[in-house]
């Protein structure tokens, strides 16, 4: 019987006393229950020495496959080249690439790590499903060690114009790594041009279709795929947990609008901008001091990584300032909590505050958008503000969309989301979650597998004769 065999950087292990994780950890855990299969990746652990074994779990229906990372290869496959090269690239962030010949073989050697690991578990009829851009060359080593099972890819976040791949030495090697993936799956119709085209430029392939490139014998198929929730589990789990305890202090007057945001502090989320909107707002337009409330949750990450230490201790400056500025009886106008929420709490806090703003410089999804609205109130829900340049706005057109690099679009959001009546309140939401509804998280994985499913045999890479090595990244 085949098997799906999901990698991902980081893997939830199943912990009853833990608090539910967010994002792509939850999203890949509701995409494997109830059809099961090997999840395999990370465990957060860090050793002094390399490591290669793995340790096997198996709780109900899923066989979790983890691994420890050494501290040279957290260092230099996670916060270098994936995280100071890729992240900042991806983002059209070119200005942050931190790239080394150093990173990029780490990076090379930890995809052919769990390469060599699927390679001891894979069975004939098994299908692999990689995840996100900590492992763009992982199928690129399977096919060197001889496996022709389908292989799948989908990237969690954006994926930049050709262009902008110029300044990565090393994108002529990664666009080849990439073609070797049966299916390449994308969040939005633009990051599914982007890519088909990055692929046929650099690798002088040949377009079949608009969706398919060939080199020969050899076929690859880049579709889009937007990424979603389950939108009714969200919806019931926030009416119901009315006695969890927020961070936040609802008790303001009632005419106040309280906004939840909720982001990792990173330059592609737009919080210093956001920050920098709500201050021309107060000055423009003082009245609007009594009408909102700014609820942030702002988790720092990477501060090893001195751009991310710099975003934080400036976001915290901004914040004080813009507090002691505009100064309140009772609370901050922005009140920013910097520790991680579990997800039970989020969803109450979504279903609390009456406005929601994603303002991302460049987000692949953003499941925050989403997850607001299936968390509201059918009877009288909030009005979601989102950053036009999230992928999220490409489906999600009723939410009051802005551009984080305009203070007055987000200004025009704030005034219009303060005074919206009910009525169409409840005409955007219907809106919103019928669309939820259409492409849950189960149509998100039920489609991306069904194509990787029926992808022709005729077409899979067939295994080169030499015996495969340890550095295969060096010979290109």
């Amino acid at each position: 019987m085949s098997r799906l065999i999901v990698l991902s950087n980081r893997v939830t292990l199943p912990n009853p006393n833990a608090t539910q994780a967010g994002g792509l950890a939850v999203a890949l855990e509701d995409a494997l229950n109830g059809i099961g299969g090997i999840w395999m990746g990370w465990n957060g652990k860090k050793t002094a020495y390399r490591q290669n074994s793995f340790d096997v779990l198996k709780d109900q229906q899923i066989e979790y496959h983890t691994c420890s990372f050494s501290e040279a290869e957290y260092q230099g496959f996670y916060c270098g080249f994936a995280n100071g090269a890729l992240w900042p690239l991806m983002h059209d962030q070119n200005q942050y690439i931190d790239y080394s010949d150093q990173d990029y073989r780490i990076y090379q050697d930890v995809n052919f790590k769990f390469a060599r690991q699927l390679q001891k578990i894979i069975e004939p009829g098994d299908m692999i499903w990689v995840h996100d851009y900590h492992f763009l060359s992982v199928a690129h080593y399977c096919r060197q060690l001889g496996m022709r099972n389908r292989i799948g890819f989908f990237l969690h976040i954006p994926f930049p114009e050709t262009q902008k791949w110029k300044d990565l030495a090393c994108s002529q090697h990664l666009a080849a790594h990439l073609a070797q993936y049966d299916l390449l799956g994308m969040q939005t119709q633009q990051d599914q041009r982007n890519c088909y085209d990055f692929l046929k430029t650099t690798l002088s392939l040949t377009a079949h279709t608009n969706n398919i490139l060939r080199n020969g014998q050899r076929q690859v198929e880049v579709k889009a795929y937007p990424i979603s929730v389950h939108p009714t589990a969200i919806q019931r789990r926030a009416g119901q947990l009315t006695h969890t305890e927020l961070p936040f202090d609802f008790s303001s007057s009632p005419d106040v609008k309280h906004i939840i945001s909720v982001d990792r502090i990173d330059y592609s989320k737009g919080l210093l901008q956001k920050v920098d909107a709500l201050r021309q707002c107060f000055q423009e337009t003082p009245e609007m001091l009594s009408k909102i409330r700014q609820f942030q949750i702002a988790c720092p990450c990477r501060l090893e990584v001195p751009t991310y230490a710099n975003l934080y201790r400036d976001l915290k400056l901004d914040v004080d300032q813009l507090n002691q500025d505009f100064p309140h009886t009772d609370q901050p106008v922005f009140d920013c909590h910097y520790d991680a929420l579990g997800h039970h709490a989020l969803m109450r806090l979504y279903r609390k505050s009456e406005i929601c703003w994603v303002n991302s410089v460049r987000d692949g999804m953003n499941l925050v958008a989403k997850e607001y609205i299936a968390a509201q109130d059918p009877e009288n829900p909030g009005i979601l503000i989102l950053s036009k340049y999230a992928g999220a706005a490409e489906q999600m057109r009723e939410a009051l969309l802005v551009d984080p690099h305009d203070n007055n679009s987000m200004i025009k959001a704030l005034k219009l989301a303060v005074k919206m009546p009910k009525s169409e309140r409840i005409a955007r939401y219907q809106a919103l979650f019928q669309g939820l509804m259409d492409y849950d998280i189960v149509h998100w994985r039920d489609c991306f597998l069904k194509d990787l499913k029926h992808v022709s045999s005729q077409y899979i890479y067939q295994p080169l004769s030499k015996s495969p090595s340890h550095d295969l990244y060096l010979q290109h």
